[in-house]
């Protein structure tokens, strides 16, 4: 029987080792391990086990992707890939009009954009949990310069320039987001 994680998603970061079955109580029967500890593991074990399944989800990121900016014909930049807490989208789209579940992005200017994430997302479970966006960090894999990714509200400003502070015109970069 699987255990259902209770409480609120990953990505709010107030999971503890509680909501994936762990208890602090919890102690094998008759302080014997498991029946084979080959295959088997005992009470202490599953316990460490869902401690370090919280920890995982605490400091993974809820947002990995990746986006071009349209700066040669001005538009919304192009989303590459996405790869979210809530779901995977492999197959690109534009920025303005995201699928259901997804974020959207806006063009600024020249090699800036700003990305907006939804106030909450639903996990595979039915629970509904608020997202706000606490830190991102921002690569370009077309000049390999640094780009600015400034966190505000529920939003994502990634700004490419290049050592002159002009503009990397249609940089693809690469954003993940905590």
């Amino acid at each position: 029987m699987p255990v259902v994680p209770t409480g609120s998603p990953a990505w709010t970061r107030t999971v503890d080792f509680t909501h994936y079955g762990g208890h602090a109580d919890k102690a094998n029967y008759l302080s014997r391990g498991s029946i084979d500890a080959l295959t088997d593991i005992d009470a202490e074990e599953y316990s460490r086990l869902a401690s370090d399944q919280a920890a995982a989800v605490r400091s993974a990121p809820m947002a990995a992707m990746r986006l071009t900016f349209n700066d040669t014909s001005p538009a919304a930049p192009t989303i590459q890939s996405v790869l979210m807490m809530t779901g995977v989208r492999l197959t690109s789209y534009a920025g303005g009009s995201p699928p259901s579940g997804f974020p959207s992005a806006a063009r600024n200017g020249g090699a800036d954009a700003t990305i907006t994430f939804a106030a909450s997302y639903l996990d595979e479970y039915g629970v509904t949990g608020a997202f706000v966006p606490r830190s991102a960090v921002a690569t370009s894999e077309t000049s390999g310069t640094p780009v600015q990714a400034l966190v505000s509200g529920s939003t994502v400003r990634v700004v490419s320039v290049d050592d002159n502070g002009d503009p990397v015109d249609d940089d693809t970069i690469s954003l993940v987001v905590w």
